[in-house]
Order: structure tokens, then sequence, then C-alpha cells
């Protein structure tokens, strides 16, 4: 039947009669067939027929409504059809239905046949826009403008057809809002359309509120710094330390306990029965933590690269409060210079114990542990010594097992450390590392150190390093089976499979990190750069995908002066990190999206890393623009990097990185 809607049309069986009629010429085709052959189908009898096969002229794109036989219904558009079956979208989601299930179905014309239907009755620039705003209720928002346009061309004044399309009014024309706004001398800026003035004060608003925000809690952190005269401090004692702090007296109990926490896993490791303290010169080990990192460097002629250090002769240790490196911490210096001390416990001078050897297991015990004031995780991987020691094996750099166990202690710089720890994690926990060096059964490793601990303790004299480095070469040979270059080869394959932990997480474009306190934004296209790829104290980075090589980054380092970013601050850091510079814009400060920034472009050359004997590892000749930034913890550096050709075109990349770069502390 047809329905009384004029907009649709009515696809159920037409009538019971017809049916009837239907399965009474079916019965006869059954039953007479000759009768049949001879004798054509009434016109009824075609209708029904005509009736039934109405379900499958359904097409994709069809405006439907089914009422189902086991109750319910669905009404949407047809998005596919297969055979006897439909699916449907509706507004929760998409339905599959059979032929078999519909009681009941009825077709709707779609929205654009219905906007054709409605526009041939349009007379004037009202009716235009009354289709405007039912297209637009319909969700269809081409068809609307379509309407809207209509309207205009009708009445090329009608305001309610301009608004519609988004244009407004100036001078006595109309025109779209942006167009209107730049004759006006306004842009848009965080949503509002502004004047060159009024953008700049919302500029240096913006600013101020933003380095309000950066230095929120300098108060408390600067009362931590500030610390206390040392005369007013009294001594923390516990189980096996003395502990002198003048920080706050709470940062001076919690140190206190963290060293108590540390002693607990070295004595896991070095359990007192087997290895007793004998060479301890007092019942109590001393530990002298400054409030910040400039008293430590003026009471002890330390340079910023220090965090700390342990006095061989009187077996004490000294650090400060405050950040170390771009991830390092107080917690991690104490547990590295801490390990010395032990080491001075249980053997009887350092000076007799290879080098490697002494700070390898300070790394593994410092860098290589997850610290708090109750607990120490150890055998964790160190990632800023993985990540040196995955570099040095890729770009050739890495020293072998034979020159490093050879180096003397007045020549062991930090980049042997992460090689160092590499060869003790093999031998102590290279059955259960994330990737297997060797198996529990076999005991591999254990066997090496085991026997190389043994050798070590009786050790009474200064160290004989081709004496040393020949037995630890045999205990390599004899419990590995393989010749020392066969094992090494497995080895730095072992190494590089070792994870990289992320300092920060990747969504998208976008990199955050609770460590570092940071927020960044890579390029659209551009792709992350490894964790392997990055430099010293980068952080993150990204590369563009083009023929182009450009680079973007962030790097970290303390402000151990705990001093707001000034020009001759950032221009400290630019030698830091780059050589033969040639400036094309100098250092000023400026508002990078908000955030005040110390700003430069040169040319000049990336220390891309530093060598066995300290000295930098030079790139090539580059364009660079930085923008430092400064928070009462920390100095970040965000760095572009191109060829001084492409400058011109690349420049709104560095201006987008710095513009969206946030600070979270």
């Amino acid at each position: 039947m047809r329905n009384s809607k004029s907009s649709t049309l009515s696809l159920r069986p037409r009538s019971l009669f017809m049916v009837s009629l239907f399965m009474v010429s079916l019965i006869l085709t059954l039953l007479c067939p000759a009768f049949v052959s001879s004798t054509p189908l009434s016109s009824s009898a075609l209708e029904a027929a005509e009736s039934k096969d109405e379900f499958s002229a359904l097409k994709v794109g069809d405006r439907v409504r089914v009422v189902l036989r086991r109750g319910g219904r669905y009404e949407g558009e047809v998005v596919e059809k297969s055979g006897e079956s439909i699916s449907i979208k509706h507004k929760f989601g998409t339905a599959k239905v059979t032929r078999q299930e519909c009681l009941e179905w009825e077709r709707f014309k779609t929205i654009p046949e219905q906007y054709e239907e409605r526009s041939e009755s349009c007379k004037t620039a009202n009716d235009w826009c009354d289709l405007g705003d039912w297209a637009l209720e319909q969700g269809e928002v081409d068809l609307s403008k379509q309407a809207f346009r209509k309207a205009t061309e009708v009445q090329s004044n009608n305001s309610r057809a301009r608004k519609a399309l988004g244009e407004i009014e100036y001078e006595g024309k109309w025109m779209p809002l942006e167009e209107a706004m730049k004759a006006q001398g306004k842009e848009l800026y965080g949503g509002e359309w502004l004047t060159a003035e009024e953008i700049a004060q919302r500029e240096e608003d913006d600013s101020a509120a933003q380095r309000a925000e950066s230095l929120k809690g300098r108060d408390a952190y600067v009362e931590e710094l500030r610390g206390r005269a040392w005369a007013e401090v009294e001594p923390l004692v516990t189980p096996h330390y003395v502990v002198f702090c003048n920080s706050t007296e709470e940062n001076a109990q919690y140190y206190a306990d963290v060293m108590e926490s540390l002693y607990k896993a070295y004595d896991k490791v070095f359990i007192e029965k087997f290895w007793p303290r004998k060479f301890r010169k007092s019942p109590r080990s001393e530990v002298f933590i400054h409030a910040n990192h400039q008293q430590f460097m003026d009471w002890t002629g330390n340079g910023p690269g220090i965090g700390g250090f342990y006095n061989l002769l009187r077996q004490d240790v000294t650090g400060y409060h405050g950040s170390f490196g771009s991830t390092g911490s107080t917690e991690e210096v104490l547990a590295h210079e801490g390990t010395h001390q032990f080491e001075g416990m249980i053997f009887r001078s350092l000076r007799y114990l290879p080098i490697w050897f002494v700070e390898g297991l300070a790394v593994y015990f410092g860098d290589g542990s997850k610290i708090s004031r109750r607990k120490v995780e150890i055998n964790q991987i160190p990632r800023d010594r993985l990540v040196g020691l995955q570099q040095a094996i890729e770009d050739g750099s890495y020293c072998d097992l034979k020159k490093l166990l050879r180096v003397p202690q007045q020549r062991f710089g930090g980049f042997f450390y992460g090689h160092a720890w590499g060869i003790l994690y093999w031998c102590i926990y290279g059955n259960q590392a994330p990737v297997k060096a060797w198996t529990t059964k076999e005991n591999t490793g254990g066997k090496i150190l085991e026997d190389w601990l043994y050798h070590v303790q009786d050790m009474d004299s200064n160290c004989d390093y081709e004496k040393e480095a020949l037995f630890f070469e045999e205990l390599i040979t004899r419990h590995t089976g393989q010749t020392i270059e066969e094992w090494e080869e497995e080895y730095k394959a072992w190494i590089l499979k070792l994870p990289v932990e992320e300092i920060g997480r990747k969504r998208g474009r976008e990199f955050s990190s609770e460590a570092i306190k940071i927020e960044t934004t890579k390029p659209a296209g551009w792709r992350w750069e490894k964790s392997g790829g990055l430099f010293s104290d980068e952080v993150v980075a990204s590369l563009s995908t083009g023929s182009k090589k450009r680079r973007v980054s962030t790097y970290a380092w303390p402000n151990w002066q705990h001093a707001e970013l000034n020009e001759e601050y950032a221009r400290s850091l630019i030698g830091n990190i780059f050589r033969d510079t040639e400036y094309i814009e100098v250092l000023a400060e400026k508002q990078m999206g908000g955030n005040p920034m110390m700003v430069a472009v040169f040319d000049g050359k990336r220390v891309l890393g530093v060598g066995e004997n300290n000295t930098p590892e030079l790139g090539e000749i580059r364009r660079y623009a930085v923008g430092f930034f400064g928070s009462p913890d920390k100095i970040y550096g965000n760095v572009f990097e191109c060829d001084a050709a492409d400058w011109d075109e690349a420049r709104k990349y560095f201006e987008e990185y710095t513009a969206k770069f946030k600070y979270t502390g």
C-alpha cells in the first residue's frame, strides 16, 4: 500500500488477499504443470510477485525503516547489501538483518532527494534560508551552504543568509569574517581576533603567566637549596652511617633513610658472612650532603660536571641536594659513591683493583638501581649508560675488552663507565636480563664473576693492569669456550638488543615526560628519532621524512645555579654542545608561543659525543636555531638543525616546535 506521507514509498506486502492469490497460483503450478504452461498468470499474481521482490530492490545508499519480527526497529542508511540481507547504519551503530527477520520495511527518500524536491518550491530568499536551516538540521552542511548562497543570489544583502555563511558586514559590504578582520588590521590569536597591539599585550601577559607557572614551587625549593648553616647541623646517626646534610631537616632524614636502603642492597650481593667489612675504618661511614650544587663546588673545588665523590683515605662520601645530568639525582650519586665506600670496607684498597671493576660496580649499584626511601631495586638498566654504549658500538668508537681492561685509573673517563657496567651486567644478570645472554643452568657469567671476585679479594698491592687483564680474559675463554674476539661479537650483539627505557611517553605527535617535566610536539609528518640516535643530554628528537635533512630535539640539563636563565648562561650552554659557531641572529630573549626563551640562530658543528680521550667528536657544519627555557631545577634546550640554504623555508618548524613546548613542573 502507499504510505500517506508523500516522501515515502511502502514496501510492505500489499494485502493478505494478494498473498493468498499468489499462493493459489503457486499450488496450481505444482499440481497442474501442463495447465499452467499453457495458461499465463493473472495480473494479480504478477503484482504479488513484484511485491515479494521489493526487498531485493533495496540498494546501498537507501534510507529505510525496518520493523523486526522479534520486536524492535532500525532506521538508517543501507551501507551494505548481500543477497537477502542488508546492513543498516543507524544512530547507535550498524545492524545486519535478513529478509526473513523483517516484518515490515519502507524506503525513505534520501536527504539530497528531499532537498531537490523542497528546492522546487523555493521562490524567495527567505524560502531558500528556510531550506538552508532544514538542511543544517539534517546534518547536511554543504547543502545548507548551497541553499544560503541561493538566497544571496535572490537578495544579495539578505543578512540571514550572509550570517549563516559566516560573513559580516563591514563598511557597507558583506564579506567573510577573516577578510573583514584583516581589513580592520586584526589577526586570529588564541581563538580571538585581536589587533597587533592587543596581541603584543596578550603575549606579554601570557609570558608573565608562563613565567609564574614555571616558578611555581620555587620558594619551597629555594628554601631547600638555601639550606642551613653547617654550624647548626646535627648529624643523623643510623645503624651504618653518620649523615651530615645542611638542606632542610626533612631532606636530611630522607637521605639518611636512603643510605640505609642502599646498604641493604650492597649487603644482598656482598653478604657479610662471605665478605666481612674488615677494612672499614670506623663503625659508621660518614656522608656529607650539601644543600645545593653551587655550595658543593665552592667547598670542594669541583666543577659542574661532578655530582659527588668518595674520599679514599677518609672513606667518606660527599654530594649535594639537587639533580645531576638530564635524569640523574642525588639518590643515584649517593648510590654510586656509596658503592665505592662499601668497596672500601670489603677490599684492602681500591688502588689495588682495576678501575674498570671499581667504576663498573658503582654504575651497577648507582645508575642501575631504582632507589626510594625504603627500598632499592638493583639489576636495572641505566638508560644513559646503555645509550652511550650502544652508540659507541654503532658508530665505531666502542672500546674493545682487551683495551678496556688495560685503561689505567688516570685515563679512565666517563666514556668508559658504560663499557665497564656492560661487562658486569652481563656477568651478574645476563641470565635474567630482558635479552638472555646465557642460561641459569650454564651459569657462565656467574662462574666468571665468582672466580674474579675471589681473585680480587686477595689483591694486596697496586694493580698490575696487564696481569689482571690477562687473568680476566682467561676466565672468559675458560668458561665460554670462545676466544675473546668470538665472545665479544656475541656480547656486542646482546648489548644492542637490550631495550632502552624511554624517559617519556610518545602518543601520536606528542611527547610527555613526568621525569623531566615537559611536553613537546613534533612537526606533522616527521618521525621520532630512536633512543639510540639521541646525542648526549638529548631527551627526545624527531626527523623530517623528505629529502631535506631537518632535525628538532630537546636537551635537558640540571639548573645547578638554580637561577633564572640569562644570556651568559645560555651562551655557556651553546658552548657545551656546539663548536665553531658563527651567529646569524645573536642571543636574545623572545616569546615563543608564550614561553620566555633565549633564542639564537647560528652556523656551527654539533658535539656528537666524547671519545675515549675525552676529545669531543664533531659533526659537519649546519644551520642551528636554539631556544633555551629555564625552570628552578632544569634548563631545557630546543634545537633545530637544517642546511643553511634551507633555513628560510624551515624556520616555521622551529617556531612551531618552541611555541608548543610546555614545562609541566
